[in-house]
């Protein structure tokens, strides 16, 4: 039991010394402060207004148009739609059929987050079974080296008590 846990214990302190050594590469003195440029975060109504016009004419048409879809206006190369792009993807979510979220493979997510990359696997690529199948066996791995590796712990754990 001793051995396991100095064993654990010079573990530990390897990793936390590498990480000051990283963190120390960070925070390096610096000489002159950080400068932020304000004008990111300056509002101009004006501005806004401007560049929402295109839709606000698009929203009257359609509002007065009841029949008129963004297909029909894209299929008759409408000046109302010209900068306007079709994609309704969110941020982060799967572009095409097979793709998986935020670009991680749907094995990590299952491997790594266990049922709950599985269920947002399942969730992000509106129900598609392939990509929640390779995230079910991401979970199974996972599971799986977890319980061999809590198996080599408590073996050496025993084996050391005796």
């Amino acid at each position: 039991m001793k051995k396991f846990i100095l064993k654990s214990v010079s573990i530990i302190l390897a990793i936390s010394l590498l990480s000051a050594q990283n963190f120390n590469i960070y925070a390096a003195n610096k000489t002159s402060p950080v400068e932020f440029d304000e004008s990111v975060f300056s509002f101009d109504e004006e501005l806004l207004n401007a560049e929402l016009s295109e839709l606000d004419d698009l929203d009257a048409f359609v509002e007065s148009n009841t029949n008129v879809t963004f297909s029909t206006l894209e299929e008759e190369a409408s000046l109302l739609i010209a900068n306007i792009e079709s994609q309704a993807t969110p941020m982060g979510m799967p572009d095409g059929a097979g793709e998986p979220p935020l670009g991680i493979p749907s094995f990590l997510w299952g491997c790594v987050f266990g049922v709950l990359g599985l269920l947002l696997v399942y969730i992000a690529t509106d129900n598609n079974k392939e990509e929640a199948k390779k995230a079910m066996w991401g979970c199974l791995a996972g599971t799986a080296v977890s319980v061999i590796i809590y198996v080599v712990a408590i073996a050496a754990v025993e084996s050391s008590s005796n």
